[in-house]
């Protein structure tokens, strides 16, 4: 109903629920986010958050894992493979702190820290892979240094940008323009996962050592991007988050647009109601805990 109910208000022409329209309606909300500069701004930022999400090299790393790890001296193929295993498995485990800290620490610290340590990470793989291109069965050590920091770069990704880049380019969003907001970011990330994936075979094969370095300066422009351009959006309410970029008022309207809705299917009516029950039953039990104490007050009196 919400969704309806903001169609009509913010584009009549194509409220009548055709198909048709429907499908004009997915191009005309889109479109109409570049029109108003703040608006524009959370386009800009939703994109280009996804967009350094992807150039971190992540699913460089998760896609082609077998063969940098091999071109990293594994040469075993069972090795190569459990250190592919290993890959998803700290990543997982990465995004625990995320989940559990993200609203304390705030979201860009966390993106800041985060692409800070990946940019490192891929640095010091191109060191390690530029020294021992051509030595590494007698420099073993040298590529498990580098496989270790494969490792910690899935690390860095897993408690920062894989989780918060997808918060912060939801949350920016008053209710009534955010799916349309979260589908052009999505549509950034997956044609950036696209580009990334199609070319990074390529990068391992010409530019070898290269392509670490390439990822690590493109990480590090996305913390520099963060710092410079990105608003902390911790603790937000959606009204603060519209005078921060510049739109106050459409978030106010989209919360009483939501209350009428709720008036008409009475469902403010039961929250208060039930709200007001518990405070009854709550009286009582007072009531009756004052009575019980001043009766057992008059029987130690006697």
């Amino acid at each position: 109903m919400f969704e309806k109910r903001s169609t009509a208000e913010h584009f009549p022409h194509l409220a009548d629920g055709s198909a048709s329209s429907t499908i004009k309606l997915q191009f005309v909300a889109a479109a109409s986010l570049f029109k108003s500069k703040p608006m524009f701004r959370r386009v800009m930022l939703a994109t280009l958050t996804m967009f350094f999400q992807q150039w971190t090299g992540i699913n460089a790393v998760l896609y082609y894992a077998p063969k940098i790890f091999t071109g990293l001296g594994q040469t075993s193929t069972t090795t190569s493979l459990l250190a592919t295993g290993v890959v998803g498995i700290v990543m997982w485990l990465a995004t625990i702190p995320a989940v559990m800290y993200v609203d304390k620490l705030g979201r860009k610290p966390i993106l800041i820290i985060g692409a800070i340590g990946m940019a490192l990470c891929h640095f010091i793989i191109a060191i390690l892979f530029a020294k021992n291109e051509n030595q590494w069965p007698t420099h073993k050590a040298a590529g498990w240094a580098a496989v270790a920091m494969v490792w910690l770069f899935v690390v860095h990704f897993g408690y920062s940008w894989g989780p918060c880049a997808w918060i912060v380019i939801a949350e920016i969003w008053p209710i009534s323009q955010r799916p349309y907001g979260i589908a052009i970011g999505a549509s950034s990330n997956w044609m950036n996962n696209f580009i990334v994936g199609q070319v990074t075979p390529d990068m391992l094969r010409h530019l070898a050592y290269g392509t670490y370095i390439f990822f690590g300066v493109l990480t590090a422009m996305g913390a520099a991007f963060i710092y410079f351009f990105f608003p902390e959006t911790k603790g937000l309410s959606l009204e603060e988050m519209d005078t921060l970029f510049g739109s106050a008022g459409v978030a106010a309207a989209d919360a009483e647009r939501m209350r009428e809705i709720n008036r008409e299917i009475g469902l403010e009516e039961m929250i208060h109601g039930s709200v007001a029950g518990q405070g009854g039953i709550h009286d009582e039990k007072i009531l009756e805990e004052k009575a019980a104490a001043a009766e057992h007050r008059d029987i130690d009196s006697e």
